[in-house]
């Protein structure tokens, strides 16, 4: 894409995100609104079907854990999501902040049998609950899947070897959100992927990504 294209497009993003909190009642007079990211992380296990994806700061969902590498959404703050990306990552431990994002469960970095069995990712859906409301029923993964022309390989596989996935994450696992997804700090979210079937194998650290992009207005709302 084009530098012309891509302002082009961040600022229609901005005017829309803009629009959509006026009409939702958030006035962005004095607001101060930037571009920015929520990413929201889950450890994938061999014994679920679901999982919550807590979306604010104070709140560490079932699991009780945040990782390191999130970035929530601040109870005063508000955003509008423009894009929407779902990554697999494989870290080597908790607090891990070194690892890529997968765009397709690769059996190099994750081996045979859990990267088979992350092809479930991809069959499963997301579903999306404000304050108890649905607004968003079934957002199926398999959108987000996207296996790059060139792979990693071992030496074995490829005489010379190649490092990494080819891979451009400014587009690769990402689809555009429209109608735009609104996120108010002052509301209770619930965001949950559904999977088909529990996986058969994991890493030991593996992990499901949302990251969602799109524009932050900072202190736009009143917490009770």
């Amino acid at each position: 894409m084009s530098q012309q294209n891509s302002t082009l497009n961040a600022r229609y993003v901005y005017e829309n995100a803009s629009a959509v909190m006026n009409a939702n009642g958030i006035s962005t007079q004095n607001a101060v609104l930037t571009q920015s990211d929520l990413v929201l992380e889950q450890q994938l296990l061999t014994t679920l079907t679901s999982y919550t994806f807590p979306v604010l700061s104070n709140d560490n969902g079932p699991s009780g854990t945040r990782f390191n590498t999130e970035i929530r959404l601040q109870q005063q703050d508000t955003f509008v999501a423009s894009a929407w990306g779902v990554f697999l990552t494989n870290p080597s431990s908790a607090t891990d902040a070194t690892f890529i994002c997968h765009t397709y469960p690769s059996p190099v970095p994750f081996g045979a049998g859990p990267a088979a069995a992350a092809e479930t990712i991809y069959n499963s859906y997301c579903k999306i609950t404000v304050n108890n409301a649905v607004i968003l029923p079934v957002w199926h993964l398999s959108r987000h899947r996207a296996v790059p022309q060139s792979q990693q390989a071992t030496a074995a596989a490829n005489q010379n070897g190649i490092a990494q996935d080819q891979i451009d994450l400014s587009s690769d696992g990402f689809f555009p959100v429209e109608p735009n997804i609104l996120f108010v700090g002052s509301k209770g979210y619930q965001i949950v992927v559904a999977l088909p079937a529990a996986l058969a194998a994991v890493t030991p650290f593996e992990r499901l990504r949302i990251h969602y992009r799109g524009v932050l207005g900072q202190n736009t709302t009143i917490i009770t």
